[in-house]
């Protein structure tokens, strides 16, 4: 099924709009949704390299009904970029399951955490993939969006 598909199926409301509209980035920006698996997840593919991935669960699922994970901090010309997307950014540093719950298995891994820059600015004991926007606002979705677009 494409993300599309999953997204109308999985999907209603302001969730939708905002899922569709960041579809429909994905397909400009040239960055393929595939299904990694039968299920609600899609890895972000842009050339052959994974740069995010995207969850499309629906309901009150855990983080949200749909959630966009990013696989790099590594964002070109970020200096340029801004106090908002800067801001955002940080705001949304994925915190390690593994650290949070005490080393308990977080699905990606066994590892303690790992210490990230972004955006300038170090954070410890963060997730493999670096940012996570869980159910994004209107803002958001266009934070991560502009963020995509940062990635070489």
């Amino acid at each position: 099924m494409t993300a599309i598909e999953k997204i109308g199926e999985k999907l209603a409301g302001e969730p939708k709009e905002l899922a569709l509209r960041f579809a429909a980035y994905l397909e400009g920006a040239g960055i393929r949704p595939e299904q990694s698996e039968p299920g609600d997840g899609y890895s972000l593919m842009k050339g052959d390299r994974s740069v995010g991935y995207l969850l499309l669960c629906g309901g009150d699922a855990f983080p949200g009904p749909w959630t966009i994970w990013f696989n790099t901090c590594e964002f070109e010309g970020w200096e340029a970029a801004g106090e908002a997307l800067r801001d955002s950014a940080w705001a949304h540093a994925s915190i390690c399951g593994n650290f949070q719950s005490g080393g308990k298995e977080c699905g990606c891994g066994d590892q303690p955490g790992f210490t990230r820059e972004i955006f300038g600015k170090v954070f410890e004991n963060r997730c493999h993939s670096p940012l996570m926007y869980a159910n994004p606002s209107d803002a958001e979705e266009r934070h991560a969006e502009a963020l995509f677009g940062l990635i070489g």
